[in-house]
């Protein structure tokens, strides 16, 4: 090969690594948020970004972050049947269902396992919900089966929305529940100047943990 060419060659590919090293870190940017610019309800309760100190459990047994690791996760302290039932409110609000209700929420008769009755408006028991309350979550099959109840989001709508102080209330709740390992809850819910939301999250004792405010069209954190 000619030294001509083989020079041309090399400019190419060191002008394709300029190109591509940043169009890749901005890429990565945006893996701990979905893609959207701000910061995932997990990143929330992850104390690399705020100094503070990170959960138990937010991490797989090596050190890796992913979804995988924290559904196996196992919670300081086991999920209850009145938080599994504002967990499934909370879903419910947030895909704007109105022709479903939770129903009673109780111990199952299988060890470890929470069952939360879905209803219609008829009182009907439509679904009937299976948490393990070691992990806090459904299993697949039953997070399957319940996403076939719900609606597909309108994209065009979901904007239009705004939650009243009773329903921020309730996604607070749940978000601090799924993600707080069992050793957290919400403190203060309380409505700001510009018509968000500030929430504090405390530990049992009652220290705050973490502040953070709080979208009331989409009932994620902003901030």
């Amino acid at each position: 090969m000619k030294r001509k060419t083989q020079l041309k060659i090399a400019a190419s590919l060191i002008a394709s690594a300029l190109i591509a090293t940043p169009i890749a870190v901005a890429y990565a940017g945006q893996g701990g948020n979905g893609g959207h610019g701000g910061p995932s309800e997990w990143a929330m309760f992850d104390g690399g970004h705020h100094g503070g100190p990170k959960f138990d459990g937010q991490r797989g047994e090596h050190g890796k972050g992913g979804k995988h690791n924290r559904e196996d996760r196992v919670r300081a302290v086991p999920l209850t049947p009145a938080e599994a039932r504002i967990l499934i409110d909370a879903m419910l609000l947030k895909t704007n269902v109105s022709d479903l209700k939770t129903g009673d929420a109780l111990l199952a008769e299988e060890p470890g396992k929470i069952d939360v009755l879905l209803v219609n408006a008829q009182g009907g028991v439509v679904e009937v919900i299976k948490f393990d309350a070691k992990t806090g979550r459904m299993d697949r099959d039953e997070r399957r089966s319940l996403r076939k109840l719900m609606p597909r989001p309108d994209k065009a709508e979901r904007y239009d929305r705004k939650f009243t102080a009773d329903q921020m209330t309730l996604l607070a709740n749940a978000m601090v529940i799924r993600f707080g390992n069992g050793e957290l809850k919400l403190g203060e819910l309380t409505q700001t100047p510009r018509g968000t939301y500030s929430a504090t999250v405390t530990n049992q004792a009652g220290d705050i943990v973490r502040e953070m405010e709080l979208s009331s069209v989409t009932g994620r954190p902003i901030s």
